[in-house]
């Protein structure tokens, strides 16, 4: 019981510093700082590259790192790889997510695309024997 309490407390501990980033600095420290927490990133809309290609995307990982400034995030399928480089983020809102078991930010990058980047920090259910 007791291991489940420390759990849920680094848990609510994390929810805490998550809803506190706001600006970009604030979450590449946040981010070094976690480990490793269910996360998914998706896109709020198409984006376009420019060059007239205009796709959306959602990955859902066991994790994120950053380095050099670089979010990575590497899918559940263990093929799918998505970096993000934190320099062209713009603005970060963070808040809490709908079904109260994580957090939710919105990442608007300088170029006008934004993203969803969603942690799950519900505690998990002990699998029945």
């Amino acid at each position: 019981m007791e291991g489940t309490q420390n759990r849920q407390t680094d848990l609510n501990t994390i929810r805490r510093r998550l809803l506190s980033v706001n600006d970009r600095e604030r979450l590449i420290c946040v981010l070094e700082e976690i480990g490793n927490i269910p996360v998914a990133l998706s896109t709020t809309e198409d984006v376009t590259d420019g060059t007239g290609l205009s796709m959306s995307f959602s990955v859902i990982c066991t994790g994120v790192s950053v380095t050099n400034g670089v979010m990575c995030l590497t899918g559940d399928d263990g093929f799918t790889t998505v970096q993000l480089n934190l320099d062209t983020v713009r603005r970060v809102h963070s808040r809490p997510s709908v079904t109260a078991g994580g957090v939710s930010m919105k990442l608007s990058l300088k170029n006008g695309a934004e993203f969803l980047l969603m942690f799950h920090l519900e505690e998990q259910e002990p699998a029945a024997k």
